[in-house]
């Protein structure tokens, strides 16, 4: 079974160009003119700049959630023995279950515990097909709340995948030396936080932050990187999960 391309990042590529659209509309280079139009450039520069940190960080918070949902999408479809779904992702949907039984009483009460025994209890038995009906790729994703590494590796953790963090930081570092530019390489942790905090400055309006068109420029280098391991890693859980063996 060869592995399925995700939608969701031949659409992550194409919103790059919006970002880098966006980003050219910046006035460059900056002082020509009197003082006013040099003002009014570096308040448009500015502020095209920071929108693109914005836009860039959505799109791959976007993307993320949409290759979950990809994964959950060809399980659903696979219909594979639950023997080959990570036991995190089980956990997380039976939790869900239980905490709505305690949330209720009386007759709501009984009725969901019997729904969490006559439909969940199925995906604890190793030697059932995966029912569909019982799996939802929006308790996956509602756990990626942001991109900071810490969020991103405790949701794939849930997926069996220990080393997230490390596999990205290798192949982001990987694509830095083809590229010749081992001056740059990187830890990605340390990357992910600093683009996610400037991102979250910036919405919340302090507008000190105030990032230039090439650290635009390398965030979406950075995150095109990225992007594509986390893809790989997808993949890959794709077809462990579905494997009908």
């Amino acid at each position: 079974m060869a592995a399925p391309d995700l939608e969701s990042l031949s659409e992550f590529i194409d919103s790059l160009r919006e970002v880098e659209t966006l980003l050219s509309v910046a006035p460059t280079p900056l002082g020509a003119g009197g003082v006013a139009a040099q003002a009014h450039d570096r308040e448009l520069a500015n502020a095209v700049t920071r929108s693109s940190i914005v836009m860039l960080v959505a799109h791959f918070e976007g993307f993320v959630k949409a290759a979950l949902t990809e994964l959950i999408d060809e399980i659903c479809e696979a219909k594979p023995p639950t023997r080959r779904i990570p036991e995190g992702l089980l956990e997380l949907h039976t939790r869900g279950r239980i905490e709505e039984i305690f949330g209720t009483e009386g007759p709501e009460r009984i009725h969901k515990t019997r729904k969490l025994f006559s439909a969940y209890a199925s995906l604890w038995d190793a030697d059932r097909t995966i029912n569909p009906q019982v799996l939802s790729a929006k308790i996956l994703t509602r756990q990626f709340t942001n991109a900071k590494p810490e969020i991103l590796e405790s949701v794939f953790n849930i997926l069996d995948v220990d080393d997230v963090l490390s596999q990205i930081d290798a192949h982001v570092n990987r694509e830095i030396a083809a590229r010749g530019d081992e001056a740059t390489r990187v830890k990605v942790d340390v990357k992910l936080t600093e683009i996610v905090n400037r991102r979250n400055k910036i919405a919340h309006g302090d507008r000190t932050e105030k990032p230039t068109p090439i650290e635009v420029q390398n965030y979406i280098t950075f995150l095109k990187d990225v992007a594509n391991c986390l893809s790989s890693v997808i993949q890959s859980r794709i077809l462990h999960c579905c494997s009908l063996r």
